[in-house]
């Protein structure tokens, strides 16, 4: 057999698979689709990381105000969920976690077709089917999402693919187009309560020992060409430590540990350290932070989603896909290197320049940059520097 040969027999099989995976949930349509009034019970699929859940919030406003009287139920990973409390347009959040067995998931399904949804949103773009086989055998007779990669095998109703550049804010909007309702432009949004700004604003106070504002320096990201290096992390916050204007909280979540460690043995100035697994933990004392330093990861869209201007490193990442969204934000990036925007999770020359480029006191410069023109505003105030969540 000639490779080409082998290709088109791989596709035919892929193709009779996903016709044989897609029988149960043609079999279930058997009412006509109909898009306004019928609509009651709306299940979003969103089950993948946290920059990806809060750039999606937008589009959840929107499904809210063009069905207002319908459930939004949004179903989501478990490290996700809890960023989706007390949001408004929102009334049910449903754990699907993608380490479950077969069993476990199967489940799952079962339950959600217990709920007999009218509508099932799946506003993924790539070619993994995981999220499109869910809205399938959800047992919603109108299944919505995009046609790419086979996907379109599991749904009623597709939506033009969108235009190349988009932003994944406006490409999770762009899916909802089919449905007729207005589609408006909306910031991420996280919604915090007054008890847990307060349990935050007290927390730092205790920690900061006085008036001086804080700068948030989070290092984590989930792919390693996203991480801009560890000592420089660490030499930035002796530079922001020894202008005696600021002090430097040192976050990190579920798996930063090491590196969180790693920039704390390699500062020479006292640093407060919080690594916490509580999402809303984090969240709540960042919001009370008067910048964030990081990455092009979760954490950023999470600061960006609560006003916090930031400074953020952008090497292999797609930058008209990830950048943050609304104002006071820098992104820093090395736009002359031919491999920018790779799009990699392992660096294909090994030099790593796309991050080791960007120095720290290049990024010093940005921040009080940033500070200047938005003001420190944020005045937490007492004295635990290396005190944990």
């Amino acid at each position: 057999m000639t490779k080409r040969t082998l290709i088109h027999a791989g596709l035919a099989l892929r193709e009779a698979a996903l016709r044989l995976a897609m029988a149960p949930c043609r079999a279930r349509r058997s009412r006509p689709l109909a898009i306004c009034g019928e609509i009651q019970k709306i299940l979003f699929i969103r089950i993948d990381r946290v920059g990806d859940l809060v750039l999606s919030t937008p589009a959840l406003r929107v499904l809210k105000e063009g069905f207002p009287s319908a459930a939004l139920t949004v179903l989501t990973g478990p490290a996700t969920a809890p960023l989706l409390e007390y949001n408004p347009h929102v009334d049910r959040v449903i754990v699907y976690d993608r380490s479950w067995t077969v069993r476990e998931k199967t489940v799952r399904l079962r339950e959600l077709r217990q709920m007999r949804f009218d509508l099932a949103v799946d506003p993924y773009d790539d070619r993994e089917l995981e999220t499109a086989w869910i809205a399938g055998m959800s047992g919603a007779p109108l299944s919505l999402g995009y046609p790419c990669g086979g996907r379109e095998h599991f749904l009623s109703l597709v939506a033009p693919l969108p235009e190349p550049e988009r932003h994944m804010t406006e490409v999770v909007l762009h899916v909802l187009k089919p449905l007729g309702i207005p589609i408006s432009s909306h910031p991420p949004e996280i919604f915090l309560t007054d008890a847990e700004v307060e349990c935050a604003r007290g927390w730092l106070a205790r920690v900061g020992g006085d008036a001086l504002p804080f700068v948030a320096i989070h290092p984590g990201a989930f792919y390693e060409t996203q991480r801009w290096p560890a000592e420089y992390f660490a030499k930035l916050a002796d530079l922001i430590a020894e202008t005696g204007r600021l002090k430097v909280v040192l976050f990190g979540g579920p798996g930063d540990e090491a590196i969180v460690d790693r920039i704390l043995s390699l500062t020479k100035t006292r640093v407060v350290r919080c690594v916490t697994a509580n999402i809303r933990v984090f969240a709540a004392r960042l919001s009370q932070c008067c910048l964030l330093v990081c990455n092009n990861s979760g954490p950023l869209h999470v600061g960006a989603a609560l006003g916090v201007p930031t400074v953020s490193f952008m090497g292999p990442t797609v930058m008209h896909c990830w950048y943050p969204r609304g104002e006071g934000h820098v992104v820093l990036r090395i736009d002359d290197l031919p491999c920018i925007g790779c799009n990699s999770g392992r660096c294909r020359i090994g030099t790593h320049d796309c991050m080791r480029l960007i120095t720290p006191s290049e990024v010093l410069e940005s921040v009080y940059r940033s500070l200047k023109t938005k003001g420190t505003s944020r005045r937490p105030g007492t004295d635990h520097p290396e005190a944990d969540a």
